[in-house]
């Protein structure tokens, strides 16, 4: 299964859900289609990810995945919203952030709902 992009155009947030073991192929698929996205955004946008299906991620993919999030800043990518389902996962997201050495606003959600009410309204802090 692939790596899932959805586009929410009037709020400016793409929105990707990561497959539950991502192949290598996945991953550079991923890699190829979320840098097109990102250059279709032209302009600022917020990141939710999904990564609530995702059981381990192998650490040559925690440095690939850091390197991304470290070019979504470069390119307009103002707020991150990570969706985990366990500790565990939620800790991944956090050393992949810190690898990513971001500066922007990031907060881990156990609820979809609730990662895309904070990208949606970030005064409401």
């Amino acid at each position: 299964m692939p790596f899932q992009i959805t586009v929410y155009e009037e709020d400016r947030i793409i929105d990707v859900v990561y497959p539950p073991q991502p192949s290598a192929e996945d991953v550079t698929d991923y890699l190829k289609r979320i840098r097109e996205t990102i250059a279709y955004m032209n302009g600022p946008w917020s990141a939710l990810v999904d990564q609530g299906q995702l059981r381990v991620m192998p650490p040559e993919m925690v440095a690939t995945m850091a390197s991304l999030n470290a070019y979504a800043q470069l390119h307009g990518m103002k707020r991150s919203a990570r969706i985990v389902s366990d500790a565990a996962s939620g800790l991944q997201a956090w050393r992949m952030t810190k690898k990513a050495m971001l500066t922007i606003p990031t907060r881990t959600f156990e609820t979809r709902e609730a990662a895309l009410a904070w990208l949606r309204n970030p005064d409401d802090e």
